[in-house]
């Protein structure tokens, strides 16, 4: 199940910018004050109009607008948008957190970059670990390709006893705790991704929360 459910409505960003770099708010504002026929001028804008015939010539309504915002053609219309769209909207469910990408694009690459930043420095911390650590730490966590799993599965995947992998996972989360590490994690951005990615190296590893 999706979260939202959205509307996209196609529009010629090229005329837009133009007609609101000549002052206009709006496309009624725009025909209003130039007397033209807000219903084939809006078509033109959203592409429901192809703005040229089948000679390859503008439509009259197409031409009136390019010379009141005095564009050329090929700056008012890819080559797509001369061949007009038959739907110019869409309706589309999406997850919450890909309205946030779409809303905050900005955002979301920063965010991006500091998860990147974050697994490279926890990838190096585990791989400080011993190797019998790791796993243990890795598995605990569902670290990697493997899910995540309890003390008593994971002692009897390696032959331990569960008190044992108790042990060695709390020595290791004591060993990735040295304060070097922590501010290592700290200065790449990990209390900005807790709580924003769903991602397992830094949602689900315990070492993440005595950052926070």
């Amino acid at each position: 199940m999706k979260d939202y459910r959205i509307k996209i409505t196609i529009r010629n960003d090229r005329l837009l910018s133009a007609m609101e770099s000549s002052g206009y708010l709006s496309v009624a504002q725009f025909t209003a004050a130039h007397g033209l026929q807000y219903q084939r001028t809006s078509e033109i804008f959203n592409g429901k109009l192809k703005p040229i015939n089948s000679k390859g010539d503008l439509v009259p309504i197409a031409q009136e607008i390019l010379n009141i915002l005095d564009l050329p053609i090929h700056e008012a219309f890819t080559d797509r948008q001369l061949k007009g769209f038959l739907q110019t909207s869409y309706e589309k469910r999406v997850k919450e957190k890909d309205l946030l990408k779409i809303a905050t694009p900005v955002k979301n690459h920063e965010l991006l970059m500091m998860e990147k930043d974050v697994n490279k420095i926890l990838a190096e911390m585990l791989g400080d670990l011993p190797p019998r650590y790791e796993e243990i730490v890795r598995m605990i966590n569902g670290i990697g390709k493997m899910s995540d799993h309890t003390y008593r599965e994971v002692a009897s995947i390696l032959n331990l006893t569960a008190s044992r992998v108790g042990q060695i996972y709390n020595k290791a989360l004591r060993m990735l705790s040295r304060p070097s590490n922590l501010a290592k994690l700290k200065n790449a951005g990990i209390r900005d991704l807790y709580g924003v990615f769903k991602n397992k190296n830094v949602k689900k590893m315990d070492i993440a929360k005595n950052v926070l």
